[in-house]
């Protein structure tokens, strides 16, 4: 393994950790929660569209390309999912172990054809997380959701005035 693919885990790991600390502190009660305006999806939507873009990354890091978007989740029938927090905190951490394995094997110095590099992609793989962080911020703030400890320090969040 490179020392590249190693500092670019580590990255995925903190950014990610948050992401695991705000749904770890949820409920499925939680996830069904919408902001208060007519058009707002889930809360659970963000963590469906974080883990479905995840999971069809690998082609974006290795070929330079999406190969399609499917999340996992949605091959579950809802009867048999007995926990949505737990389903999504399960599946999250596969995909990191699949993202990991794809780290591995990404040959860095390559060029796609649209002149961008595995990093830029990577890169784009966190601003997509990072756009979600945002997205739950709102959330969080709305519903008067628990601010973990690691998004306080992160993003600088409390609910003092």
């Amino acid at each position: 393994m490179d020392d590249l693919s190693s500092q670019l885990k580590a990255h995925w790991q903190d950014i990610r950790g948050r992401t695991y600390d705000l749904l770890d502190s949820l409920t499925d009660a939680d996830l069904e929660k919408r902001l208060p305006f007519p058009t707002s999806q889930s809360l659970g939507t963000q963590f469906y569209c974080m883990l479905g873009t995840q999971e069809s990354w690998g082609p974006v890091l290795t070929k330079g390309r999406m190969e399609g978007w499917s999340s996992s989740i949605s091959e579950v029938a809802p009867e048999d999912i007995r926990s949505y927090q737990v389903e999504y905190s399960q599946r999250l951490r596969a995909a990191d172990e699949q993202l990991f394995i794809t780290l591995d094997a990404v040959e860095w110095a390559q060029t796609f054809d649209d002149g961008s590099t595995p990093l830029a992609k990577y890169l784009r793989l966190v601003e997509h997380e990072a756009h979600h962080q945002g997205q739950l911020i709102n959330f969080i703030y709305a519903l008067e959701l628990p601010i973990p400890e690691s998004w306080a320090d992160s993003w600088g969040l409390s609910r003092d005035s």
